[in-house]
């Protein structure tokens, strides 16, 4: 049988509110991996912040729902999880977004927001941080020296920062501090304030880059001294508009900077393989791989999300599952985490994953049944 990559398996969450694996319980997380073993996959990433937070923590920033499962066990379901996957030889990951925080929790005033909604709490109230603040780099590493303490055993870390690449007018002195020193442009006014994922000046990438690349090192060098000799993985988004494609850093850079570092992408645009298939996995793979970077792709597993008035999607599951395996074939990443492994346990109107009132309209008893399609999908496709 061939195989998709060296690694292969799922990304999920277990954050409230995502769509994901919040709602598992020991019984669900031991049907993934029985899954999971008789697809041969050896791999799983589990986000465990999202814009909320999906494991026990001490940190007094961080939301504690006490509906989540994982915070319920005390870490203890989760940490069962990792340990029978490794036992079995699957290489286990965590995962965390590290640059957005409740309102109510972080002293730090946030530039942008948004709202997350679960099936058991109340909505909360998210503020999306920058870089420039190191207030915001000073809780990312607590929050992954403490991964590292809670879930002994963990072989990788991936690091997300989604939307902090944003211009705004308060960012303008530091980037022309920065662009003096560079001999680059400067700026004197912010022509599409809060965009993010394409920016409006080039040498504002090359800036946002740099942020980011002293960020994944104060992460990195706290989590070594503390004795992880593991992998360190980094997001790296893409978007897409009317007639533009864009990787939201300077790959290149990253990787001169961040030398022992991956990257991980995804398709942005929710998955829509109507639209730049080609040019979107030429941005996902081949580019950062060009660049030197080991490169993990996330193509749409068991989710049902997509931009907002878009449901029914324009390609079934199965149809857009078919095109990401031929993509994976042609682009070849070094590794595959499918976006989703399946479940159904949160209302409709969250934001991430699977919402089982649509998996049913598209013939899916439930996310299980809707997994294992996938899953003889790629055996088929690899046989």
């Amino acid at each position: 049988m061939k195989t998709l990559a060296k690694e292969h398996g799922f990304w999920a969450y277990t954050a409230p509110g995502t769509g994901g694996m919040e709602g598992f319980q020991r019984q669900d997380y031991e049907a993934l991996l029985e899954d999971m073993l008789a697809a041969r996959m050896n791999s799983i990433c589990v986000v465990v912040k999202w814009l909320t937070t999906g494991y026990r923590s001490r940190l007094k920033f961080l939301d504690q729902s006490p509906a989540n499962l994982v915070i319920q066990s005390d870490n203890q379901l989760l940490r069962d999880f990792m340990a029978a996957a490794r036992k079995q030889g699957v290489k286990t990951w965590l995962a965390a977004v590290v640059n957005m925080f409740p309102v109510e929790k972080f002293r730090l005033k946030a530039r942008r927001f948004c709202t997350i909604r679960s099936a058991q709490d109340a909505p909360i109230r998210i503020g999306i941080h920058d870089l420039d603040c190191a207030e915001v780099g000073d809780c990312a590493t607590q929050i992954f020296g403490e991964l590292y303490e809670l879930f002994p055993g963990i072989a990788g870390f991936a690091v997300e920062v989604e939307d902090s690449g944003f211009e705004a007018p308060h960012r303008i002195a530091p980037y022309n501090r920065w662009a003096r020193r560079h001999d680059r442009p400067p700026f004197h006014r912010i022509a599409h304030p809060l965009q993010s994922r394409a920016p409006d000046l080039a040498p504002w990438r090359d800036y946002i880059t740099e942020r980011r690349c002293a960020f994944a090192k104060r992460i990195e060098t706290n989590l070594r001294r503390k004795g992880f000799r593991g992998e360190m993985a980094m997001l790296c988004e893409t978007g897409r508009q009317p007639c533009m494609l864009t990787q939201e850093i300077n790959l290149e850079s990253f990787k001169k900077n961040c030398p022992r570092w991956s990257a991980v992408t995804y398709e942005g645009g929710a998955y829509d393989k109507t639209r730049n298939r080609f040019g979107m996995m030429e941005l996902c793979m081949e580019d950062p791989k060009r660049a030197g970077l080991k490169t993990y792709y996330l193509p749409r597993g068991v989710m049902t999300w997509t931009l907002p008035k878009a449901w029914p999607m324009a390609l079934s599951l199965k149809q857009s599952w078919r095109l990401e395996l031929e993509d994976i074939a042609r682009f070849k990443p070094d590794g595959v985490w499918w976006f989703g492994c399946g479940t159904g346990c949160v209302p409709e109107g969250a934001h991430v994953n699977v919402h089982l009132s649509r998996l049913r309209e598209l013939g899916f008893k439930d996310g299980r049944a809707a997994r294992r399609a996938l899953l003889k999908q790629i055996q088929m496709f690899t046989e």
